[in-house]
């Protein structure tokens, strides 16, 4: 079968499009899915670069061995393992693969994986998995019905799903702050107000949150403050930059420890990856009903992963990217 596989830590350069890599088999709990479209995530380029180095402590400090980039896969059930129940042969699912998604096929645990409503397409689906979980995983337990909520970051893949499902949620309002050429999607997202950074500080913008969600976690908490309420709750969901030993870890461990000399509550976001299926099917049943929209800001053909891993490297995706590849 095809997949996009790497033996070594660097860029898109180090990754090869084989067509002769051996089919997985489905073991203990699995599903084998044969892959209609692969979702691309920061996730991805941090593993297959090594970087940052906190990241070979699990990978491999030398080498991450033989691997297939894409962590988000959609596509249709084609055998089970032995004790897998909810699935059946022939189901289109969608879910976190962790590895393997930019191939022909893949091997995941069922209980990461959701069935696709008929409505929903391959790319659409492929778009969900790690952007919703951890928007759903990070907002819901912050109970954001009613509340003001703000989302640092609001047109990328984590940032343009918190919008929409803090809206889900019940939240009574909902400010996004991101670049001036990405404020009309947030708009159409259902956020009621866009703050471009590139103009204005989200410092001076003359509101409050009681919810602040902050994806790229570039403007420390302390000074965050001055637009909290006194019971406010600080959600740190990604970073920018943080160096090569901890990366985008950093930006969050200094808002949690900031957090210890503030009034307000720092939580930092971490989104699971098991028994993720319930979470999946109901983000795509907000799909379905058209209160959620994945924006798939591209779907490059798995023959064009270089480009499409680039791209994700630049950190200004507008929603998410996709390879393409049944």
């Amino acid at each position: 079968m095809r997949a996009v596989t790497y033996s070594r830590y660097g860029g898109p350069e180090t990754q090869t499009l084989t067509t002769d890599a051996p089919t997985p088999e489905p073991g203990p709990g699995e599903a084998l899915v044969r892959v209609a479209a692969a979702g691309l995530n920061p996730y991805d380029w941090h593993i297959y670069r090594g970087d940052p180095w906190l990241a070979r402590l699990k990978f491999g400090l030398r080498a991450p061995g033989e691997r297939t980039v894409g962590s988000d896969v959609a596509g249709v059930v084609e055998a089970l393992g032995p004790g897998t129940t909810r699935l059946a042969v022939g189901n289109r699912v969608c879910g976190f693969a962790g590895f393997g998604a930019a191939a022909d096929a893949v091997a995941v645990p069922e209980d990461r994986l959701a069935v696709v409503p008929a409505t929903v397409g391959d790319e659409e689906a492929a778009a969900v998995p790690i952007g919703a979980l951890t928007a759903l995983l990070g907002l819901e337990p912050l109970a954001p019905s009613g509340k003001r909520v703000l989302v640092i970051g609001a047109s990328g893949g984590v940032g343009h799903m918190a919008v929409q499902i803090a809206r889900t949620l019940g939240a009574a309002r909902v400010v996004g702050v991101c670049s001036g050429r990405n404020a009309a999607m947030v708009r159409e997202l259902g956020a009621d107000r866009v703050i471009d950074y590139t103009r204005e500080s989200v410092l001076d913008c003359d509101e409050t949150f009681d919810i602040v969600y902050d994806t790229v976690a570039t403007t420390p908490v302390r000074r965050l403050r001055r637009i909290m309420t006194a019971d406010a709750v600080y959600a740190p969901a990604g970073a920018l930059g943080g160096g090569r030993l901890l990366g985008p870890a950093w930006g969050m461990y200094r808002a949690v420890i900031a957090g210890r000399t503030i009034s307000q509550r720092v939580t930092a976001v971490a989104a699971r990856a098991e028994d993720t299926a319930e979470e999946v099917a109901r983000v795509l049943a907000w799909v379905e009903s058209g209160e959620v929209r994945p924006v798939v800001e591209r779907a490059y053909p798995l023959e064009e992963h270089a480009a499409a891993l680039l791209r994700l490297e630049g950190q200004h995706v507008a929603g998410k990217v996709v390879l393409r590849v049944a």
